[in-house]
């Protein structure tokens, strides 16, 4: 590691965005031996004790009280290998179904949110956000933490499909793995309804509840009171940092209160009966407000509600509309009121 930092050297136990055979575990009744389903199938529920197996390596998800090598404050996670090893497997978790309508509901796939908590030291499974170095392909570290120290919104995990297993021998057992998914494809989903979900999800989302070095609040992006560091070199003061261009940015602002000043002086001169600009004019006038004021405000007022990490970058699509307005505002100046 960069740091200089080891582990324990048994099998590692990372994440990565995209799904192989490799993601699968096996869900394993620690009073059985058996690695098959029972007949008939006995359902996991909230507060069962169990432990999770490795398909493809038959290695238990174990945890112990040794500090992550990404992580130090967190305990590190692994795949138990019982070779020239001094400490003893520690590989039991009791199921936590944070979204629960009842104590002894079942564990479901894609509906239920887990948390996985190590029973020996009462830590929660989770990812750490931090990457492994490039030896082990950026994947990300997964980790057990106290869960007075985790956020609340890293602990869950949900299982995507599920099947019930039919082969005790690791040879038939891998090619039970590999064979095609059971997801049922033929389910219809339309358009809307995956669009509105995808918008629900990104308004409701909360991240991690720790301020980040460089994250913002949306107020800041106006001022342009911060910036983030993309890239540092390690041992020369090289750096490249995303900030905005204070012309564009004082010039994009300006329009916008230009454009309301505006707005409010012809409103009140038309109650009084005054017509500064013909009809035609006035329409076009409207129209550019309710694309670029309109448009600045749909992609920047929703981040004053959010209580995600927010950095300086989710101010541009907001930004854009200011860049288009800033023209026709000035083109509109030229024509109508400085003749």
């Amino acid at each position: 590691y960069e740091n200089g930092r080891g582990s324990s050297h048994q099998q590692q136990v990372t994440c990565y965005p995209f799904k192989d055979v490799n993601n699968w575990w096996i869900i394993k009744d620690p009073g059985r031996q058996e690695l098959v389903v029972s007949s008939p199938p006995r359902p996991v529920r909230h507060g069962d004790v169990i432990q999770l197996v490795h398909g493809m390596t038959s290695r238990f998800l174990n945890s112990h009280d040794v500090a992550a090598p990404m992580s130090p404050h967190a305990q590190e996670v692994s795949g138990y290998i019982d070779f020239n090893v001094s400490m003893p497997a520690q590989n039991l978790w009791r199921v936590d179904i944070s979204n629960r309508e009842a104590e002894s509901e079942s564990w479901k796939t894609i509906l239920s949110e887990v948390r996985l908590v190590h029973v020996n030291t009462s830590a929660v499974l989770r990812l750490s956000g931090a990457s492994l170095p490039d030896w082990g392909f950026r994947q990300l570290e997964v980790v057990a933490e106290k869960l007075f120290k985790a956020h609340s919104s890293s602990l869950d995990w949900t299982v995507e499909e599920h099947r019930y297993g039919t082969s005790q021998e690791q040879k038939e057992r891998e090619a039970e793995l590999h064979s095609p998914t059971h997801i049922d494809v033929d389910r219809k989903i339309s358009f809307w309804a995956k669009f509105l979900e995808l918008q629900w999800k990104m308004l409701m989302v909360k991240q991690e509840d720790s301020e980040h070095k460089y994250s913002s609040s949306p107020l800041e992006w106006i001022t342009m009171e911060t910036n983030i560091a993309y890239w540092l070199h390690s041992s020369t003061n090289a750096q490249i940092h995303l900030i905005g261009n204070p012309v564009s940015w004082g010039v994009g602002n300006l329009s916008l209160l230009a454009y309301q000043l505006l707005a409010a002086v012809y409103l009140l001169r038309r109650r009084r009966g005054f017509r500064d600009l013909p009809d035609g004019v006035w329409c076009q006038f409207v129209c550019l407000g309710c694309v670029c004021v309109g448009g600045w405000l749909v992609n920047f007022v929703p981040f004053l509600l959010m209580e995600k990490t927010l950095f300086l970058y989710h101010y541009l699509p907001a930004l854009c509309y200011l860049y288009l307005l800033s023209p026709a505002l000035l083109e509109h100046t030229h024509t109508h009121l400085l003749r």
